[in-house]
């Protein structure tokens, strides 16, 4: 110590009353507290590598000494835990706010920042707990104004303390020497140079920053701590700015250095004067190591809540990766990389992981032959590397009703780091969705990763027309692919069903009612429509063109099941009197298969009618009215080829009506009902017995003569009960009541068609 100045003398009897505190039994060691229960390390890390120390899940390293190291918990509340490597004890140090390098030192301060806390402890963790002395505590007020910690390194303990100009400075070092403090200038360093914070320190040396002044560039210095004297110093090329990542082993010292978008690895080789710029990889965020004669960088890569639509941050990781300055081969250390600190004897404490070993602390040490640096597990979280989705929550079975109120999707990764994409696909039809899925906190190796998504039960092709999902299988992928693009990706799949029960003017199997139009040109339309609001009126989702040709028929009638699909069918007559079967398929873009010939004459009915069952045995039959006014039945059968029974006789009379409409249970009665207008415009209501007969009719209302159609279109609203839409170039909803004596709410007026101009509506 240079006695011949006063602040020296000082700091000497400060280092006094330090020993005394620490020594005279106010301060006692802090409780130990027992060390997480280690989860099982896999197995290969077991067998090959041995660390039967636990790691604690979802933290980083930020400190290691030959003892021990320190371990900080991600999170807005971080805890900071020193673990021994002897026997896996470990001590909770609140307030912690920095380790030493390569040290078991640590300091701890009463300010956020240590570089604001006016009173540090410092504990010297060299001994388990049970053994640890207490912390020296050094009020910094009591060294001199302005006082201000700078780092520590090994056993030294750097200060910042003023000079007296503005903003300038001296680097003090103190030695930590069994409780005591004792201050070592340091000769040849200059004013305003600071110890790297990022790195920087490897036994025995540090690096510093000397920032730019008048009668200096930016410079590097290495600071021998040892002997207290700057062993090697340099200033960066001209026109480069300095980064402030360092990095020294007992070889090389190396920093970054840059002009503009363009960086350089700045590499000295200690106790020459040989330096030389190597072309910079990775970015200037990305922290700095040296084991050896190899520069090891672990990419980390920020996300905000503005490039992420789910309103996640945190950070992605890339692997560790190391460079040789003497070759300039490249290599692979770890898998994922979250944090590292230097550690003794020049090696490097990583928290990282591999696949094979699993997550956890790795020691990189350098090799005697220079070569590349050997990675050991030595503490483990008991966590796999490898991507995998540990869990999910999916459906299996969605009714109707459930579908329309949609699905939370959730899935649980082993890891957050990962890029997550879910494939959704209509097995039917083969329609498909994909969507990126964003993590909703901190992503980072070791820590477990969640992804949700919620499936709003539209149709994935109409979604932007609100239409309702499809009937059918659905098939779910979730690729999640690690977001440091090394190993497999990790794919789960699963299925499930929406169901409904047929509807018989679903087209499409979304479960809601169709129209089919014909225009004034021949060509065939369907138009979807959904309910506006749950029991009120309809709204259309949209139309599609089916085909053409048409025009070629005078009667066209949806008759529901009746030849054995799951899908409404409709009968086209020709005016010559031959009927043709179209089976409907439940696709929206081809919801009608090639037309079948059913048979010839029917030219001698005035009308038909389809979609009820009137007969009671779950097929849809068709009624029939003749020029002489005869009613008939006809008995569906469920073949394609051959639709309809042998014609029934079950009326007469019937010549008077001009629109009949099947409306399938109307009033809650046995069977299918029907309803029929006469020409005066009055409409009436036929209850079915259920066993292809009528109960006497019932008058439901007058002034429906303004209608050129009506089309019973089953329960369209979604309130249970079968509806009715009346056509006359605009449309009217008319929704059922389920009460005979008023079967019919008041209509509304509905645009269904988008003002198509059209003959025919079925």
């Amino acid at each position: 110590m240079n006695h011949a100045h006063p602040r020296a003398r000082r700091l000497a009897a400060v280092a006094v009353t330090v020993v005394l505190a620490a020594t005279g039994g106010a301060l006692t060691a802090l409780p130990a507290t027992a060390a997480p229960a280690p989860a099982p390390a896999p197995a290969a890390a077991r067998e090959d590598q041995q660390a039967p120390v636990s790691f604690p899940r979802n933290a980083d390293v930020v400190g290691a000494g030959p003892s021990g190291f320190l371990s900080k918990t991600r999170g807005a509340t971080p805890e900071f835990r020193w673990t021994w490597y002897a026997d896996g004890s470990s001590v909770v140090l609140p307030g912690a706010r920095s380790a030493g390098a390569s040290s078991n030192l640590v300091v701890t301060g009463n300010g956020t920042h240590l570089s604001d806390s006016r009173v540090l402890k410092l504990h010297d963790l060299a001994t388990p707990a049970s053994a640890a002395p207490g912390p020296v505590v050094v009020n910094l007020d009591d060294l001199g104004t302005g006082y201000q910690f700078a780092g520590v390194f090994g056993s030294t303990l750097a200060l910042l303390v003023p000079t007296g100009g503005t903003d300038s400075f001296h680097t003090r070092l103190f030695d930590f020497d069994g409780g005591k403090l004792i201050e070592r200038p340091v000769t040849g360093l200059p004013e305003d140079c600071v110890p790297s914070f990022e790195g920087g320190y490897s036994d025995g040396a540090a690096v510093f920053d000397c920032r730019d002044r008048a009668d200096r560039p930016w410079a590097k210095a290495v600071v021998d701590l040892a002997t207290a004297t700057v062993a090697f110093s340099q200033p960066l090329e001209d026109g480069h700015q300095p980064g402030w990542q360092n990095a020294i082993s007992d070889t090389y010292a190396v920093w970054r250095e840059g002009v503009g978008a363009t960086e350089w690895f700045g590499v000295h080789r200690r106790g020459t004067s040989e330096r030389k710029l190597i072309k910079a990889s990775g970015s200037s965020y990305d922290p700095l190591h040296l084991v050896g004669g190899w520069i090891v960088q672990g990419q980390l890569v920020h996300i905000d809540s503005t490039s992420n639509p789910n309103g996640g941050s945190g950070l992605q990781v890339r692997p560790l990766t190391a460079q040789s300055v003497a070759t300039g081969e490249k290599v692979q250390l770890l898998t994922a990389f979250s944090s590292a600190v230097a550690g003794p004897d020049g090696s490097l404490l990583v928290r990282g992981g591999t696949p094979e070993h699993g997550e956890g602390l790795y020691r990189v040490s350098p090799r005697s032959d220079g070569g590349r640096p050997d990675v050991a597990l030595v503490a483990s979280t008991g966590q796999s590397t490898v991507l995998a989705v540990t869990r999910s929550t999916t459906p299996t079975t969605l009714t109707g009703e459930q579908a329309a109120r949609g699905f939370d999707f959730g899935w649980d990764l082993s890891r957050a780091d990962a890029d997550v994409w879910l494939t959704l696909t209509h097995v039917g039809s083969g329609r498909t969705i994909s969507t990126r899925l964003y993590a909703q906190g901190p992503v980072a190796p070791g820590l477990p990763g969640h992804r949700t998504w919620h499936w709003d039960g539209k149709d994935l092709e109409a979604a932007d027309w609100d239409a309702p999902a499809r009937n059918g299988t659905y098939e779910w992928q979730l690729t999640a692919r690690p977001d440091e693009g090394i190993g497999p990706d990790a794919v789960s799949t699963g299925r499930f069903t929406v169901t409904r029960p047929a509807a018989p003017h679903d087209f499409d199997d979304d479960g809601t009612a169709d129209l089919l139009v014909r225009d004034t040109g021949g060509v065939l339309w369907r138009f979807g429509t959904r309910p506006a609001a749950p029991g009120g009126s309809l709204a259309d989702t949209g139309g599609s063109r089916v085909g053409g040709g048409w025009g070629a028929y005078d009667r066209l009638e949806t008759v529901g099941n009746v030849a054995g699909s799951t899908a409404p069918d409709v009968i086209a007559r020709e005016k010559s009197g031959v009927l043709w079967l179209y089976q409907g398929t439940g696709d929206r873009d081809k919801p009608l298969a090639a037309r079948t010939r059913i048979g010839s004459g029917w030219q001698t009915y005035t009308e038909l009618a389809g979609g009820s069952d009137l007969t009671g045995d779950g097929r849809a039959d068709l009624v029939a009215t003749d020029k002489a006014g005869a009613l008939w039945l006809y008995k569906g059968t469920g073949s394609a080829t051959a639709p309809f029974a042998a014609r029934k006789q079950i009326g007469h009379g019937w010549g008077t009506y001009n629109q009949l409409a099947a409306t399938g249970n109307l009033a809650g009665g046995p069977a299918g009902d029907l309803v029929a207008r006469d020409k005066d415009g009055v409409l009436w209501l036929y209850l079915g017995k259920g066993d292809g007969t009528f109960a006497a009719r019932t008058k439901v209302g007058g002034g429906w003569g303004g209608f050129t159609g009506l089309t019973a279109v089953g329960d369209a609203n979604g309130d249970g009960r079968a509806d009715l839409v009346a056509s006359n170039g605009a449309e009217t909803f008319y929704a059922g009541t389920g009460g005979w004596s008023a079967p019919f709410k008041r209509g509304a007026a509905v645009s269904l068609t988008q003002e198509t101009t059209y003959n025919a509506v079925f």
